[in-house]
């Protein structure tokens, strides 16, 4: 037995295979705790809102997506690009991660105009008195600050895969957040009081999270050509992103604009669900997505990564959804009697959230090489599904909206899977794929 485990312990890939265990492990293991916690902390603010304060709850973090979208704008992207080349030179990474912050900044108070008063007219025209909105809107900006830094504050610690305070820090941020929501809301369930709840721990764990990043960078000043570099990318991806803001979010416009204020709550309570998945997501994004940008230009390699880390998302999508499906009716008892009877809509949700994870996961693949998809063929594709789907399906039902959801996230994931093997194929060396 022992001689079999030396063995064992001898091929080649052992270290590789403890290494990557490892990994994931720590990474899955608090990601799980996370989700826990935050589908925790969801179930309860759905279990404690009116079918009409969960409305409003649903539009107010949409937007808050939204607002942060736009203050990013391809900037991190940009900055893990740009990270990538010095990685392992502490004073041209700090540069790199100063630039970026600079750049976020200066986006931030364009994003707070623009999604502020989109936030504010939707709230009204469903029924949300102008104050309320307006209070709602306030108690949005210190999450909106916190996620200002935070993601760039993680570029370096992904970078150099020193996971494990990161994970530590958002465990601690989770957990602040459940211990103030849970009380908070019990006793004044309304939305800004659920949102504060959210925002407070954040900026505390993210004083942490620099003192994280400070182990692999220095302060540096703005760099000139850093930012050149990086607002060429977000002059490429920014257009796309301010697109995806409309279409991603497609379901929550449409039925706060044309749609039942309970078709909201409902999206929004199915889409809780769905966010579990974000796990994935998240894995990816913090294990996956900065080893292939550290990934040196041979064609051979980044074709066979690509290949190996598309079917390991189409298979896992398979799986949940297969899951899904099969406990389809516990699911949704979670959710309580305002929700119950929408078993299908829940497998076509979770059917939604995993294309969007298969696509994302590729898109950020891409832009973290440096590849960034030509906006007006991007846009062009993704609003001619729009425009189409609209036609065919009833998008005025809820089940009509998921359907039609379905169906160009669908587009979307061919469109960015055919542009990642086209960007492959058109790297020099043409003989390393084929091994000759």
């Amino acid at each position: 037995m022992k001689e079999k485990i030396s063995k064992f312990k001898a091929y080649p890939k052992y270290s590789d295979w403890i290494h990557w265990g490892k990994l994931i492990s720590i990474t899955g293991g608090a990601q799980v705790l996370i989700q826990i916690i935050s589908f925790g902390c969801g179930l309860f603010i759905i279990r404690s809102f009116s079918i009409a304060e969960y409305a409003i709850y649903t539009l107010a973090n949409t937007m808050l997506g939204a607002m942060n979208i736009l203050a990013d704008g391809g900037i991190v992207s940009g900055v893990i690009a740009e990270g990538g080349k010095v990685w392992q030179d502490k004073n041209k990474l700090g540069a790199v991660i100063s630039t970026g912050m600079n750049l976020r900044k200066r986006f931030a108070l364009g994003s707070v105009l623009i999604a502020g008063s989109v936030l504010i007219y939707l709230l009204m025209h469903n029924n949300a008195s102008w104050y309320y909105s307006l209070l709602i809107l306030l108690s949005l900006i210190p999450v909106f600050y916190a996620n200002l830094s935070d993601s760039l504050l993680e570029v370096a610690p992904k970078l150099h895969q020193d996971i494990k305070p990161l994970q530590k820090n958002a465990v601690m941020a989770n957990m602040g957040r459940l211990l103030l929501t849970i009380p908070s809301v019990f006793f004044i369930p309304f939305t800004p009081i659920a949102i504060i709840a959210t925002g407070i721990p954040r900026i505390i764990a993210n004083f942490k999270l620099k003192k994280i990043s400070n182990k692999f960078t220095s302060n540096q000043k703005e760099d000139v050509q850093i930012k050149k570099n990086i607002l060429h990318m977000v002059s490429r991806i920014l257009p796309v992103e301010v697109y995806n803001i409309f279409s991603t979010n497609i379901s929550v416009w449409i039925l706060s604009i044309i749609g039942a204020t309970a078709s909201i709550a409902q999206v929004g309570a199915l889409f809780r669900i769905g966010a579990v998945l974000s796990l994935f997501n998240i894995l990816f994004n913090t294990i996956i997505v900065p080893r292939y940008s550290r990934l040196q230009n041979i064609k051979k390699e980044l074709f066979d990564k690509m290949i190996k880390i598309q079917l390991l998302l189409f298979g896992i999508s398979v799986i949940i959804i297969f899951f899904t499906w099969l406990f389809s009716f516990k699911i949704i008892w979670l959710l309580g009697s305002n929700y119950k009877n929408l078993d299908f809509e829940l497998v076509l949700t979770v059917t939604i959230f995993c294309l969007n994870i298969i696509y994302t996961v590729i898109y950020t693949l891409c832009r973290g090489r440096g590849w960034v998809i030509n906006p007006i063929f991007n846009i062009g594709i993704n609003l001619l599904s729009i425009v189409l789907c609209a036609l065919i399906f009833d998008i005025t039902s809820l089940k009509g909206i998921l359907i039609f959801n379905i169906t160009i996230s669908a587009v979307l994931v061919v469109m960015h899977v055919g542009y990642s093997y086209f960007r492959l194929y058109q790297l020099k060396d043409m003989k390393n794929i084929y091994g000759s």
